[in-house]
């Protein structure tokens, strides 16, 4: 009877042990199959295994990770932005050393620029520059933003610091001669303009199209600040 007792008891004991093992396995094994379904294009099929992961080990970074990365492919920036500030808890490296988390934010930046949003854009865009410091596209896009507003100053600064990381992009050029041109600096606009239609000239019309494009925004916001002001008054 004495040796069945300490039997149920180690028995007992070592439940939770087991169960403590098994917890990390099983977050593995939703984390792999997650990957497999997400390689087979079946993106809510992958975030309903990253969940099911997620449940089993909370902390477990590369599920989250993982599920930022569907949850962009569907589209979901908001729900991406927030697995990828999870995993850069619980393991800063893992975020910070990959450009996931930027490019969500540029991608939700770039989509509130085009509603009018500047405020919330350039806080994405300060946020994927904390994030990469050296991705060209970001002081690009926040330049643009601050060329919509007016502020041709900060503008200038972010394009020149786009082409200090990657002086091939034609549109960067265009927009630093439009934001010059404005300024009254007139023969360096010109350079830009040269400079931009040098790196590809077959992109004469997209580029003159691409200035139209920021025109018309920069004039919609014009338009929304002077309807603001007439209400205020």
């Amino acid at each position: 009877m004495k040796r069945l007792l300490l039997i149920a008891v180690g028995f007992v004991i070592a439940l939770p042990f087991s169960a403590s093992a098994q917890k990390p396995q099983s977050a593995k094994k939703y984390v792999k199959q997650g990957l497999e379904r997400f390689g087979r294009n079946d993106i809510l099929g992958a975030i309903a295994e990253y969940d099911r992961a997620i449940s089993v080990d909370p902390k477990y970074a590369e599920a989250y990770y993982n599920r930022g990365k569907a949850r962009r492919a569907a589209g979901d920036l908001d729900g991406a932005i927030e697995d990828y500030e999870m995993t850069a808890g619980l393991t800063p490296d893992l975020a910070v050393n990959n450009h996931d988390i930027t490019q969500a934010y540029l991608n939700r930046g770039y989509i509130r620029s085009n509603r009018m949003d500047i405020e919330g854009a350039l806080a994405d865009f300060d946020h994927a520059i904390k994030y990469d410091p050296n991705d060209a596209d970001a002081y690009f896009k926040r330049g643009r933003a601050f060329l919509i507003i007016g502020n041709a100053k900060f503008a200038i600064a972010d394009f020149d610091k786009s082409i200090s990381l990657d002086d091939h992009n034609p549109l960067v050029f265009a927009e630093r001669g439009y934001a010059r041109q404005t300024q009254g600096q007139n023969l360096e606009a010109q350079k830009d303009f040269e400079r931009g239609l040098k790196l590809n000239n077959d992109l004469r019309l997209m580029l003159d199209l691409h200035l139209l494009d920021l025109q018309m925004q920069i004039k919609e916001m014009e338009r929304r600040q002077s309807v603001i002001k007439k209400e205020i008054a």
